[in-house]
């Protein structure tokens, strides 16, 4: 089907909707993910920049999420804290170059504005699309055995194709490939087979197969992906919202069940317009999350006016919270470099210690972790994306009571060596020693109580201890018990304030 085909089908649709007005392929393929972290520079390969101006810029005091947003949270969400993020759709094939260009950008699913691949040609790779060896229960399986309790697919990344059947557009897996299968109704089954809740990533601005989306990135201008516009032709976003971007959200909502949905890269919102999305959204599915960018970039300066429109905060790309938050908030971080599964060009993985250490320190700042995996384009999952996975849930095994369900850090400050968590009652507090300390001896300030045990969550030997006032001495072995976190539970007299019930913290107020 033709451009113009298109448009008038989904003009049609919409129209009718809104009414006139409106795993696992060959091993070793990168190398070994320490191999990779060695070749990286130092600055690269540190677990997060020191950004504590920046998150106290973008996150002014007195920010308090609406009580609504809190109940939806609290369904699920704030226990979670491990989601899987996929990226994947036409780019996956591509794997990061598409005939000699485009392999420098480190995004593979940014393929067709990095390589300025024209839409109808891009479309021939849409059409080869066959993802024939997908299988949603092996995935929805692998997920949930390595302790990951979400899962957010692409369902309509930037490149305009839709991972699911729609109305509004054939652009979409099910009439446009020779695949013919809606991979958002199997996944979404399979995952809420194995107990799983279920979201999908939707670029609702960004679109571009649409000219009249807006266009974001440089690297490519709309006539290079559009060559045959007209000179005179001007971008109308409204004429996409209403033609093709909303009714394809309100497929969604409508036809699958979902419990999240994460929007991205909101160029050119504004209230009414994220309104219009919100209000969609919360008319067929009142208890489906929203994340914050609807209308904030992940690096955004959050506005109350618009916190009643979402649920919980998207914080930047691989970015990990370094200080607490007055928000609820989710890192999209990602096993490697690339969202979507790249090999072509400049590409790596983190180490298990890496991806650990972001895990541990974004729960602990009181957010969710949703690390992404980009299968590949034979519908197979990346197998180092699944190892990495796989180190992670041993590593849950022995300290997911440390990660479930807890609250964020209590103490006044993080400490040097780590991190800590606290239960939902506040009365158990979890040291996360992510750096040994070489005196044997670890030191804890602020404690809201009396220490009355202390005891190692691997192995559950009792660690030895000396208190006075809130300050803890705790003696440790001479060698870590765990390779990349050790975990040290200690048991309170009185509820730590940031974990107890009625806190701001569980709340979804803004913390002291």
């Amino acid at each position: 089907m033709n451009l113009a085909s298109k448009r008038l089908v989904a003009c049609c649709v919409a129209a009718a909707m809104f009414g006139s007005a409106a795993v696992f392929g060959p091993a070793g393929m990168f190398g070994p993910a320490e191999s990779q972290a060695a070749q990286r520079p130092r600055k690269e390969r540190a677990a997060a920049p020191n950004r504590d101006n920046s998150f106290a810029v973008r996150f002014p005091e007195g920010l308090r999420q609406t009580p609504d947003s809190v109940a939806r949270q609290e369904q699920w969400f704030r226990d979670a804290k491990f989601g899987a993020f996929i990226h994947f759709g036409v780019y996956s094939t591509l794997e990061g170059e598409y005939q000699g260009r485009g392999s420098g950008f480190r995004y593979s699913e940014w393929i067709q504005i990095s390589a300025k691949i024209p839409a109808e040609e891009y479309h021939q790779v849409a059409a080869r699309f066959n993802p024939a060896e997908f299988d949603a229960d092996q995935w929805a399986k692998t997920f949930k055995d390595c302790g990951i309790r979400y899962v957010v697919i692409t369902s309509k990344h930037h490149d305009g194709f839709a991972l699911f059947k729609s109305l509004v557009s054939d652009y979409n897996i099910v009439d446009y490939t020779p695949f013919k299968r809606d991979i958002i109704k199997e996944l979404s089954e399979a995952c809420h087979r194995q107990g799983l809740k279920f979201g999908v990533y939707y670029s609702h601005a960004q679109d571009w197969d649409e000219p009249d989306a807006p266009f974001l990135n440089n690297r490519a201008k709309r006539t290079d992906i559009h060559p045959d516009l007209p000179d005179d032709f001007r971008p109308d976003i409204d004429r996409y919202i209403t033609r093709k971007s909303l009714p394809q959200v309100e497929e969604l909502v409508k036809n699958y069940e979902l419990d999240l949905i994460w929007f991205d890269t909101p160029v050119e919102m504004n209230l009414e317009r994220v309104k219009r999305f919100s209000e969609v959204v919360r008319k067929h599915r009142p208890d489906c999350l929203i994340n914050s960018r609807i209308i904030h970039s992940g690096r955004g300066t959050i506005e109350a006016q618009y916190l009643p429109y979402y649920d919980y905060v998207s914080i930047g790309d691989k970015e990990v919270p370094t200080r607490k938050l007055p928000l609820y908030v989710e890192s999209p971080d990602s096993v490697s470099s690339s969202f979507g599964y790249k090999t072509k060009g400049e590409c790596y993985y983190h180490s298990e210690k890496e991806m650990i250490d972001r895990f541990v320190h974004t729960v602990c700042a009181g957010g969710n972790a949703l690390i992404n995996n980009g299968p590949m384009g034979n519908g197979r999952l990346d197998p180092e994306a699944v190892r990495l996975y796989g180190a992670i849930g041993d590593w849950l095994k022995v300290n997911g009571e440390s990660i479930y369900a807890t609250r964020r850090n209590p103490l006044p400050e993080r400490p040097a060596w780590g991190d800590a968590s606290v239960n939902k009652d506040g009365k158990t507090l979890y040291l996360h020693v992510l750096e040994w300390p070489e005196s044997g001896a670890l030191g804890v300030s602020g404690l809201p109580g009396v220490v009355t045990s202390a005891s190692f969550l691997a192995g559950g030997d009792a660690a030895p201890f000396s208190q006075q006032g809130d300050a803890l001495t705790l003696s440790l072995p001479a060698a870590p018990l765990d390779p990349y976190d050790t975990v040290i539970k200690l048991s309170l007299d009185t509820p730590a304030g940031s974990g107890s019930a009625r806190s701001p913290a569980a709340q979804g107020e803004r913390a002291p």
